[in-house]
């Protein structure tokens, strides 16, 4: 048997990802423009103390509780078209919409996570006279994400 030392990787290149923005009813869904990177967001276990007056060798005792989903994260470059300007809507209107994210991967396939979420944060800049101009914004996940792979 070869060492994991000589086992090819099969890791991923994020290239080709995308996050898109859902909105009416069937869903149709938009992608934002010109990012550069998407962080997927954790997500946390709660733990739900069950210690009680006979539980065993005096050691507290937990259970795992509900899941608490994260944010993500996504950068990229600014350009002022629709598909970045919409977020400003969307977020001034405190809107909980629908997103998708895909990830092509080896043999023909693509990872895609679907769920909700509203926009918490938009930053643009700096401006600089040298420098790219940053696009940044952060998503908190409403509820579940559903991956799946095709």
């Amino acid at each position: 048997m070869p060492s994991p030392a000589f086992v090819a990787s099969k890791a991923l290149l994020g290239y080709g990802a995308g996050f898109f923005l859902g909105s009416g009813s069937p869903v149709t869904y938009t992608q934002i423009s010109e990012l550069a990177s998407i962080t997927m967001p954790a997500f946390d276990v709660a733990f739900v103390d069950v210690t009680n007056l006979g539980s065993p060798d005096t050691t507290e005792e937990s259970i795992p509780g509900m899941k608490t989903p994260g944010v993500m994260e996504m950068t990229g470059n600014f350009v002022g078209d629709n598909s970045q300007m919409t977020v400003d809507t969307i977020m001034s209107a405190r809107t909980i919409f629908p997103f998708m994210v895909t990830l092509p991967i080896s043999g023909n396939k693509t990872v895609t996570a679907t769920g909700f979420g509203y926009f918490t944060k938009r930053e643009i800049g700096p401006m600089e006279p040298n420098k790219k101009v940053d696009f940044k914004v952060s998503v908190k996940v409403a509820g579940a994400v559903v991956f799946t792979v095709a």
